[in-house]
């Protein structure tokens, strides 16, 4: 019997495994590429749920956080979270110029885009 052979046995439960952040961009990474984010997004939530018992909330989160640092890998501005508030959303251009968008901002901007149909909802629930 090999290395690659032997069960794992007892050992299974030490293997290491990614942490769910880092699962989530590993499985977006791999499976991912070139789908709509809704797709992206809903494929890997049922991933993190199956494959890490995890809640469906907390999977959502998970995909949604990994897709976000993904996707703003190469860009020159961020989301100034010392900033920002539950009432205001603060973005850093490159030269650190603050943009704000208020709570009705990103709003309009979800009306507006639910009007072209660029908008895309995973599942709505209500509030937990």
């Amino acid at each position: 019997m090999t290395i690659a052979t032997a069960s794992a046995g007892h050992l299974a439960k030490r293997l290491p495994q990614l942490d769910p952040k880092n699962a989530a961009t590993a499985y977006l990474l791999r499976y991912c590429r070139g789908l709509e984010r809704r797709e992206a997004l809903e494929n890997c939530t049922q991933f993190l749920m199956s494959e890490l018992a995890m809640p469906e909330a907390r999977a959502e989160l998970e995909a949604i956080h990994a897709s976000a640092e993904l996707e703003s890998l190469n860009q020159v501005a961020w989301i100034d979270l010392d900033a920002s508030t539950r009432d205001v959303v603060v973005i850093r251009s490159a030269g650190g110029v603050p943009v704000s968008f208020t709570v009705g901002d990103l709003l309009a901007a979800r009306e507006s885009a639910r009007d072209k149909g660029t908008l895309r909802v995973i599942r709505q629930r209500p509030l937990q």
